[in-house]
């Protein structure tokens, strides 16, 4: 993930938080829009591959 330039112990945390509580807890929490929230826990279900693919998209 570094390789990509991923901040890996922020995405960890969020991702960890979104299998853990539903997305419109983890926006509250992490100060994220719901729509943001339930992105992350579509990656927290996907492989890596789609979330990657997702940044290079975006960047």
């Amino acid at each position: 993930m570094k390789q990509h330039g991923l901040p890996v112990a922020r995405n960890t945390a969020m991702l960890e938080a979104v299998r853990e509580l539903p997305p419109i807890v983890v926006s509250d929490l992490f100060g994220v829009s719901a729509s943001n929230a339930h992105t992350w826990a579509g990656f927290a279900q996907d492989s890596w591959a789609d979330y990657l693919a997702a940044c290079q998209e975006d960047g």
